[in-house]
């Protein structure tokens, strides 16, 4: 079981980011294989979001699990930092906590959950602001 984050801007906790991934995972009862947090460049982001999803828009994460649902998650999360500090200022939330919320979306999807409807979406961000808390009252 291995976790990396790859090519993180300056000011990135590596090793809390580590532990955040692996925590999100171990509460939803997955195991994995690795789990590969990459950050890029917006536009290389929204490259990926057009050749993989049809969609030719900014994103601020996207995410593969490379593997069968039912067997171990092999998985990627692809990372934007510049467009999470865009969120963060249009959403007038601290940076930090706009990192983390993304960083848990992308674990999420991980864990098969998807943001396809509306139903969806509000149950993913209920389980972000859960594990906001949850991960934030660790560090403290």
């Amino acid at each position: 079981m291995k976790i990396d984050i790859i090519d993180p801007p300056g000011g990135v906790d590596t090793p809390q980011f580590i532990a955040y991934v692996g925590e999100v995972l171990a509460t939803e009862h997955k195991t994995f294989e690795y789990v590969n947090v990459i950050f890029l460049g917006k536009d290389d982001l929204r490259l990926m979001k057009k050749e993989y999803f049809e969609k030719d828009v900014y994103t601020d994460v996207i995410a593969f699990n490379l593997n069968d649902p039912d067997e171990n998650i092999e998985g990627e999360i692809y990372l934007s930092y510049e467009q999470i500090v865009d969120n963060a200022n249009s959403y007038n939330t601290k940076l930090d906590i706009e990192l983390l919320r993304v960083l848990i979306h992308g674990c999420l999807h991980l864990c098969g959950y998807e943001d396809d409807t509306p139903a969806a979406k509000e149950q993913m961000t209920d389980l972000e602001n859960q594990y906001i808390k949850k991960l934030m009252d660790l560090n403290t």
